[in-house]
């Protein structure tokens, strides 16, 4: 909600929620995340090794010759179809990556990994209902799934149930410490909640803990500028923008702070960056037509 009909734009950590749920990049982007037994290790030779070192069209290409080698049984080829569903997910073609990732629960039923990566796929996929069962199931296996609870909590936070988000995040938390996107999206869980108090201190401790990342800082500013600490709400948008100038939503909401003071030209100029950048951005295209009739009647 960028536009001047709400409240400043406050975002979930690299996190967009709307008809599909977008998960972070440090859970999706990769597709080194399967580990891959040692009985497994003949994966390598068709390059279908679940890591970084050869690209998500190579790790398709290599762990479909795999399975279709026929040399692969029980969790070994149920590793090779998680692996290539991990990389149908990273390539966009969610369909078949949940396709994979059935094939591989069947094969091996109890392995949480497998539930939680389907439990991405179905979120991205928009189906959150689905997701969260995948997600309580891996958390039945493995009640110590970091990445089980942190997802299943974003999912609940992206369809508005901050309490039982709230329940997850602590809990993965506690078992990681120094989670800054669990830390940060227990604060805008917080936010939702108007539990202004308590963001602020969770996104203090997300700066600290990695003071380069622009997000936590830009809901910082959310928080504070809600609790009517504009000053304050002002520095956080101003040192989010220094860090990521191409940060969209801190643009946007430096906009919206701006015209709360009445400085509309430069209200204006950061719509206009935002448009820049992205040309059909229409709370930037709302907000500035307001700060020009705004300014028109000065």
């Amino acid at each position: 909600m960028r536009d001047l009909g709400s409240r400043v734009k406050h975002r979930t950590a690299r996190a967009a929620a709307s008809t599909m749920i977008v998960f972070l990049s440090t859970i999706v982007s990769s597709i080194a995340m399967t580990t891959v037994p040692t009985s497994a290790q003949p994966l390598n030779q068709w390059k279908c090794t679940g890591k970084p070192d050869f690209s998500p069209e190579e790790q398709i290409t290599g762990c479909s010759g795999a399975i279709r080698s026929g040399k692969l049984m029980g969790k070994d080829l149920a590793t090779a179809f998680t692996i290539r569903g991990s990389a149908y997910r990273v390539h966009g073609d969610l369909k078949r990556s949940v396709e994979d990732y059935n094939q591989a629960a069947k094969l091996d039923p109890k392995n949480a990994d497998i539930f939680y990566r389907r439990g991405i796929a179905l979120g991205m996929s928009g189906e959150a209902d689905r997701a969260i069962g995948d997600f309580d199931q891996a958390i039945k296996l493995e009640p110590d799934h970091v990445g089980a609870l942190y997802s299943r909590g974003l999912t609940y936070s992206n369809t508005g149930r901050w309490e039982r988000a709230i329940e997850d995040y602590d809990q993965a938390i506690k078992l990681s410490p120094n989670n800054v996107m669990a830390i940060s999206n227990r604060g805008n869980a917080y936010v939702a909640l108007k539990q202004y108090d308590r963001a602020v201190a969770d996104y203090d401790r997300a700066i600290a803990l990695d003071p380069d990342e622009a997000i936590p800082r830009n809901n910082r500013g959310d928080a504070y500028y809600q609790m009517g600490q504009v000053d304050r709400a002002m520095d956080d948008f101003n040192a989010a923008i220094e860090l990521d100038p191409t940060y969209v939503d801190a643009l946007n909401n430096r906009g919206i702070a701006y015209m709360g003071r009445g400085a509309y030209d430069l209200a204006i100029a950061d719509f206009e960056r935002v448009l820049k950048l992205h040309p059909k951005d229409a709370d930037a295209t709302r907000n500035r037509a307001a700060a020009l009739a705004k300014k028109g009647k000065q």
